[in-house]
């Protein structure tokens, strides 16, 4: 019987997902820019792997909308419209804000805890703009919604929101804020953990909707309407 191992496709799929993330956190830092190709010999010789993995892992960019493939290009980092980037954050304001809401009626003291150890950690250098304490934020921002969504103990809108928030142009907006931008969203996530402590559901939904809706303003007034 011809064929590979069995145990190999487990390996190559976990080779391939190392990958993908190596080269999703490339494309967030700004070392991969929109437009960008992303050969499968590059990628094979950086990793020192076979071509199989990497064009699993380019399917996997392609997938989550951090490349596109496009005929006599190849694949390519993608670019976002105003338009997208609005709607993705629409979408954001939405779910999340929902999410907040169940959130606060459901977190428990070490849940509390956790947000505001995260958050500590966010605001340690203070809102420096530099780009390894935006980079630093960006990461800490991701766990503490992250946190928040496992809190609302609501599996669909979880879902939803993973896909949303995984966005490159979502991960990305920490590199347009300004010192009083940054100081703006360090206040929001202090009043989204008061609404908890009060495990206030409206309270809740209704700072984690301004603090989307000021991250959209912030993010669309430096964007170019690209096309995708």
């Amino acid at each position: 019987m011809s064929g590979m191992p069995a145990q190999a496709e487990p390996q190559l799929q976990t080779v391939a997902a190392r990958i993908c993330a190596a080269v999703k956190a490339q494309i967030v830092d700004g070392r991969l820019p929109p437009g960008s190709r992303i050969t499968e010999q590059q990628l094979a010789a950086e990793f020192n792997t076979s071509r199989t993995p990497v064009r699993e892992a380019l399917r996997q960019l392609v997938a989550d909308g951090f490349a596109l493939f496009k005929p006599n290009s190849g694949t390519v980092v993608r670019q976002w419209s105003a338009q997208q980037m609005r709607e993705i954050f629409d979408l954001r304001v939405l779910v999340e804000s929902e999410i907040a809401s169940h959130a606060a009626q459901r977190i428990d003291a070490d849940g509390i805890a956790e947000l505001l150890r995260l958050q500590d950690q966010i605001e340690a250098q203070g809102a420096s703009t530099s780009e390894a304490n935006t980079a630093r934020i960006g990461r800490l921002n991701r766990e503490f919604h992250r946190q928040v969504a496992l809190a609302s103990q609501n599996e669909r809108l979880v879902t939803m929101l993973a896909s949303a928030i995984e966005m490159p142009i979502v991960q990305q907006t920490f590199n347009r804020y300004s010192p009083r931008q940054l100081a703006r969203s360090f206040a929001h996530h202090r009043e989204l953990i008061d609404a908890f402590v009060a495990h206030d559901g409206a309270w809740a939904k209704s700072v984690m909707s301004c603090h989307i809706h000021s991250a959209k303003q912030t993010l669309l007034g430096g964007a170019h309407d690209a096309s995708p």
